[in-house]
């Protein structure tokens, strides 16, 4: 069996045990069939803390797996704003990186609010649904009873421009910040790697 079938195998026994995070929504562009080699990871947070905590957990998981990712935060740091100019700007300064993956928050049971997501003015939307998207507004740590956190994540070809695959998270009840991160994360590979977009 080959390492990375073996990696897919023990994350799908891993997730049998996040009950609380489920796969709500998927999309693969049906004529994409290009994988990708190096990502840009985005974490998109008020909080700096937690915007590092998830892209360092996130290129630390897919390492494991023999895949090369970039935080963003090594590339943008906490004073730029997150928009087009800024994420092009960094994705020059490394020609290996291939594809920007970016995570963010679309609602939360006790604080619902849609606003544009910070790439939708470069990069193409979801050509079947045109969906908005937040930015993730919650702080490290902090996690409610009861609270209903739907997450979306997004892989954009570097080279088009374009949006090849997405995938939205939904946490109910979570333990704390950490856990939606180390949940979340475990899913987004096994469906990245289930879908041949990352290798």
């Amino acid at each position: 069996m080959k390492f990375k079938n073996y990696m897919v195998l023990l994350l799908s026994l891993f997730l049998a045990s996040c009950a609380n995070t489920k796969v709500i929504d998927h999309w693969l562009d049906a004529e994409h069939s290009k994988t990708y080699l190096h990502p840009m990871i985005i974490g998109i947070s008020d909080s700096q803390q937690t915007r590092r905590i998830f892209e360092k957990h996130f290129v630390s998981e897919l390492k494991k797996l023999g895949i090369t990712a970039t935080p963003s935060y090594e590339l943008i740091s906490s004073k730029q704003k997150m928009n087009r100019e800024t994420v092009i700007n960094a994705i020059q300064q490394r020609d290996e990186i291939d594809s920007v993956i970016v995570t963010y928050l679309v609602s939360s049971e006790q604080d619902v609010q849609y606003h544009e997501s910070p790439l939708s003015h470069s990069y193409s939307g979801d050509i079947e649904s045109n969906r908005m998207s937040d930015t993730l507004v919650l702080t490290r740590g902090r996690a409610r009873n009861g609270e209903v956190i739907t997450l979306k994540t997004d892989l954009y070809d570097r080279q088009s421009k374009s949006l090849v695959w997405t995938t939205q998270t939904r946490t109910v009840s979570p333990e704390s910040i950490d856990a939606i991160i180390t949940d979340v994360t475990a899913l987004l590979i096994e469906h990245l790697l289930r879908d041949g977009v990352l290798k």
